[in-house]
């Protein structure tokens, strides 16, 4: 019982903002008169100066020159003070970064998605303007060169999104490949998702079917981005795999 008295005490002076300054004065000078720490504190009630050394009587002991200095208690108390407070600095500053680390992950996720869309969108409904308005129809090399364009975009953004899985998650090359081909599967089901709302969007402009020539340019060079997506987020996280172990 007497020992958690003592702990008590312990703590409820370390909870008090005048006894800590009390207390970290003393540490710092190693013996002070009353006058000194009334000073350093500054309280000029004499009385309510004299109630927070009586408070700090296990912590504060007197020399024999009628100084006050650290009991060995009130020295194991601020050793223990200041720990506490740096691990709540350290938690702190932890948690703080971990903060960072995770809106940074999630950005770069976003940015990354669209990055990855943004080429074979622009592509599809270009497709599909031309398919509604244009007076001729795209000719195989125009189709070509706009998969290939989304193509290049849908690359671009697999790269970025398996050097984000390396840096933040996985360094194997096996766990890169299954990470990229869920990534190319998400980005599939957007593709496709958007190439129907536009596809429909087609429709309801032209209030009747398109004729048979010009059916679906745009839907089926989404669909193949989408299948291309696929295909290509293995190959893309084994080439980065082995290009960088090999430097």
């Amino acid at each position: 019982m007497a020992e958690a008295n003592e702990y008590d005490t312990i703590f409820t002076a370390l909870k008090h903002s005048v006894r800590r300054q009390i207390l970290f004065h003393l540490e710092q000078k190693g013996e002070a008169s009353f006058m000194d720490i009334q000073n350093a504190v500054g309280i000029n009630d004499t009385g309510l100066m004299s109630y927070h050394l009586k408070e700090l009587a296990p912590l504060v002991e007197q020399s024999a020159r009628g100084k006050y200095r650290l009991s060995a208690i009130g020295q194991t108390s601020i050793a223990l003070f200041r720990r506490v407070e740096q691990e709540k600095r350290r938690t702190s500053t932890a948690v703080h970064k971990e903060v960072e680390r995770s809106l940074g992950i999630i950005a770069f996720l976003f940015i990354t998605v669209g990055i990855t869309l943004m080429a074979p969108l622009s592509v599809g409904t270009y497709a599909s303007v031309q398919n509604m308005y244009a007076t001729s129809n795209l000719s195989l090399g125009q189709i070509i060169a706009l998969y290939l364009a989304g193509l290049s975009g849908i690359v671009v953004g697999i790269v970025l999104f398996v050097l984000y899985d390396r840096h933040y998650f996985s360094r194997t090359i096996k766990t890169n490949a299954i990470h990229s081909l869920i990534f190319a599967a998400g980005i599939s089901l957007l593709l496709i998702s958007s190439a129907y709302v536009t596809y429909g969007f087609e429709l309801a402009t032209l209030s009747i079917a398109t004729p048979p020539n010009k059916e679906g340019i745009g839907w089926l060079i989404m669909i193949l981005h989408a299948i291309s997506s696929l295909a290509s987020a293995p190959i893309v996280a084994f080439g980065i795999g082995k290009l960088t172990k090999r430097y």
